[in-house]
């Protein structure tokens, strides 16, 4: 598409104009227009666009993100693209890296893309009426094709970059980077020059200046091909039918995620990617730091054979696999540094004369404390019962005098086992011995995946671990006295059925 030499954009607004009436865009009462403007060629270009067939009283935002990558080139492509928006009479809007440092020169591309994509997000969940345009080119699309097909991918990363994706829109798919620039170049319209593009440091830079040439070396104009691919993939899968979401997931609440595995195999692979996708795009409302999607498609592309496994998926995510249900975890690092004490609970129960209290955990689940006539694992006795319940029975007599001991932690994987003090000429049995002498030994050979391990609540006294639901419970070491009413204390797990009865039989 060459342009006009009286006015280089014209050739333009017929494609352009028909990208916006696909995609109710100019309609009244449509959405507020928001563009990343970075002062390159693509931005500038998209900008100029957008200006020319801009409808009366249509609201436009700017919005440029300063990476402090350079100070002196990122405060000089800040004012320039300030000035396009004062003279578009447009809202300027900036976005800052949150680095507490002013100059980071060796930061990765990776990195500095998350950033920007934060800041556009923020600016979509702020502004709810509002659409964002990008201005991703034909070779955007063809380099992205690229780097997916040798990194591995099925037929939607062959479709490279989408016009639309969710609130996003890319208008200039149908141009190249080099005819935006001569356009430009023609209408005399500045723009700013990155000096990084010639850097073979980033692998976009490389796939443009090394990998492409050496292709169209031995195939004429034989990338220029990707971008047909791309678009007649986008076709063949376009408008797909809805993902079984609600039969496939079982489970979802902030950090977790369960489903089936069997169901998950018998989608193809390209609603395989997209079904992961979602799930992480769904976490990411709880502004939950994401893991890669591709170390979930490769783990889960070759099942285990053994009925417990575990993987670590990164920033502190983790997959679990039992049997055919796959539990998707994040283990917050917070958890391992969380006590919530017990006192004002008991004594509160102990005092109003309650029937029962619920608490809820800040990990999942609930323990439910509720007044006993006796202990129901009756008779009494110092012999540990054959597996651990998910029901500790205190002594109201022991909970006045060491109510305020008495503590809930998460996975203090180092924190002793509580062991009673011997008592002098008493008869009956000992406590059995245990060869686990801190949390991490008792778990370590129990089969339970990680992410149950990480939630489950751990009831400490003195700084040490005295009940913990299914796997230890050293409450019946404690000394009673005769007909003392006892106080139940259940935990109740958000789990579905099925893990319920894998904890109770450990």
């Amino acid at each position: 598409m060459t342009s006009s030499s009286k006015d280089p954009f014209a050739p333009f607004d017929s494609p352009f104009r028909d990208f916006l009436l696909r995609h109710n865009l100019v309609s009244p009462g449509g959405p507020r227009w928001g563009v990343a403007v970075s002062g390159g060629g693509d931005s500038v270009f998209l900008l100029t666009l957008l200006f020319r067939h801009r409808p009366p009283n249509q609201p436009l935002d700017i919005l440029y993100f300063n990476h402090h990558t350079d100070p002196q080139k990122n405060s000089r492509d800040q004012d320039f693209v300030a000035s396009l928006a004062n003279r578009c009479n447009a809202r300027f809007l900036v976005g800052e890296s949150p680095a507490p440092e002013k100059r980071r020169p060796n930061v990765s591309e990776t990195i500095l893309r998350q950033e920007r994509q934060a800041f556009f997000r923020a600016y979509l969940d702020r502004t709810p009426s509002s659409i964002l345009f990008v201005g991703h080119q034909k070779d955007d699309r063809i380099e992205t094709v690229l780097a997916n097909l040798f990194r591995g991918t099925g037929p939607r990363g062959l479709m490279g970059i989408r016009e639309k994706s969710g609130k996003i829109y890319r208008p200039l798919l149908f141009l190249g980077r080099e005819e935006i620039r001569h356009v430009l170049r023609e209408a005399n319209h500045p723009f700013m020059e990155d000096p990084t593009n010639e850097d073979l440091g980033p692998l976009r830079n490389r796939i443009r200046l090394e990998l492409r040439p050496a292709i169209d070396r031995l195939f004429p104009h034989g990338t220029e091909h990707l971008d047909s691919l791309a678009q007649i993939m986008a076709r063949e899968i376009s408008a797909p039918p809805p993902l079984p979401t609600g039969l496939l997931l079982s489970r979802e609440e902030p950090g977790v995620l369960t489903f089936s595995l069997r169901l998950f195999q018998s989608l193809p692979p390209s609603r395989q990617a997209e079904f992961s996708r979602s799930l992480l795009e769904r976490q990411s409302r709880w502004n939950l730091p994401l893991p890669p999607e591709r170390n979930l498609l490769r783990t889960l592309s070759n099942p285990p054979t053994s009925p417990l496994r575990r993987f670590p998926l990164g920033v502190g995510w983790h997959l679990d696999i039992v049997s055919d249900h796959v539990i998707l975890v994040y283990l917050y690092p917070d958890t391992q540094n969380m006590t919530l004490p017990m006192a004002a609970h008991l004594k509160t129960l102990l005092r109003e004369g309650g029937k029962f209290v619920s608490i809820p955990l800040p990990r999942g689940g609930s323990l439910t404390i509720a007044r006993q006539e006796e202990d129901l694992r009756s008779p009494f006795s110092k012999v540990l019962p054959s597996r651990p319940l998910l029901t500790a029975f205190l002594s109201q007599e022991v909970i006045k005098e060491g109510a305020k001991d008495l503590c809930v932690t998460y996975r203090r994987r180092d924190l002793p086992l509580w062991i009673p003090p011997p008592e002098s000429g008493e008869e009956g049995p000992s406590p059995r011995p245990s060869r686990a002498r801190t949390v991490d030994q008792l778990l370590s050979r129990r089969p339970i995946p990680a992410a149950t391990k990480d939630r489950l609540p751990i009831l400490t006294f003195r700084e040490k671990a005295l009940w913990i639901p299914g796997e230890l419970d050293r409450t019946r070491d404690w000394p009673v006295a005769d007909q003392s009413p006892y106080l139940s204390i259940t935990f109740q797990a958000q789990e579905p059925s099925w893990w319920k009865k894998f904890l109770e039989n450990p």
